[in-house]
């Protein structure tokens, strides 16, 4: 029993050891470097590495040079096992408005290694709030809308179901 015992604090000691100085910052800018083989660029006003996160602030990102988003804050936070991202007071360019809200005030993405063909996606607008599920194998995304208050043209978009509204597509 010792040596199960013994064998788990050293196994612990090594993945914390390693979530603590992974080198978050290395990461983000390979995160960066493919994105920009997608025609993405992300241009970050501040980054501030914490003990489990890495900290954006101001960040705007840029798709095919044309700015579209700007995001106040995100957060991206990992285990290994378990990773999400978070980011707050999103603000999309007024010429998407037809096609989906043009404010966010916090949207969340979560992977986790129980779930490896999946993440899951939850937010919050002035619209209303949103849960949902993207499967990266099949390449489809299911958003369940709490409830919706206003209409905006997006909204037609959206299905009635069983539960409420929903959004589903696939990428």
């Amino acid at each position: 029993m010792q040596v199960v015992k013994k064998t788990g604090m050293i196994l612990f000691v090594i993945w914390f050891a390693f979530v603590l100085f992974m080198p978050k910052r290395n990461l983000y800018y390979k995160v960066e470097q493919e994105l920009a083989m997608q025609g993405i660029k992300v241009n970050e006003g501040r980054l501030n590495e914490g003990l489990f996160t890495l900290n954006i602030d101001d960040a705007i990102v840029y798709v095919k040079g044309i700015d579209l988003i700007h995001i106040k804050h995100a957060s991206f936070f990992s285990l290994f096992f378990y990773s999400s991202v978070t980011l707050e007071e999103i603000v999309v360019d007024d010429s998407l408005k037809s096609i989906l809200p043009t404010r966010l005030d916090e949207a969340r993405l979560s992977h986790a290694i129980w779930k490896p063909g999946h993440m899951e996606v939850a937010g919050k607008g002035a619209f209303g709030d949103f849960s949902g599920d993207v499967d990266l194998i099949q390449r489809k995304v299911h958003l369940d809308f709490m409830e919706i208050n206003g209409t905006g043209i997006w909204k037609r978009q959206l299905r009635k179901g069983e539960k409420g509204w929903y959004y589903e597509t696939s990428f």
